[in-house]
């Protein structure tokens, strides 16, 4: 975690936030997180009485500097850390019980690249999410 730190850091200078423990907290949070989290689920992992109001300007400071990445779930945002500290992936989700898995497929990269350029479009970011029943779920289902 000391390389992810250190490359947090140096993107907090360069991008002229400060570097705060809130702020700090926050990326520790997101670099042990196994998915995108909510900003309750983060409010609950720094803990330390931390006013969502702090942890909502920050995170919404991050992101907008690409510290973090929103993943929009609905009208529901989750955070991870943005592509500086973890490669590009897309997620796919079961909906009974959230797990989440990163999907890392540079066939789909390239799809959606040609499919960007053939609706007339210089491609500059995308987001494409996955929505299903896991196999654990559907064994339960079954039952």
């Amino acid at each position: 975690m000391q390389n992810l730190k250190e490359i947090f850091v140096a993107e907090m200078r360069r991008s002229g936030l400060r570097l705060t423990e809130n702020r700090l907290a926050i990326f520790k949070v997101l670099v042990e997180a196994k998915k995108p989290l909510s900003i309750q689920e983060i409010i609950l992992a720094v803990g330390d009485g931390t006013h969502f109001t702090t942890v909502y300007r920050s995170i919404e400071a991050m992101a907008e500097v690409k510290i973090l990445r929103t993943v929009s779930r609905g009208f529901k945002n989750l955070y991870e850390l943005g592509e500086k500290f973890k490669p590009h992936h897309h997620h796919a989700t079961c909906e009974k019980c959230g797990r989440t898995m990163e999907i890392h497929d540079p066939r789909l990269e390239k799809l959606m690249l040609e499919l960007t350029m053939r609706a007339g479009l210089k491609p500059t970011t995308h987001q494409f999410e996955l929505f299903g029943i896991c196999r654990k779920c559907m064994k339960n289902m079954v039952k």
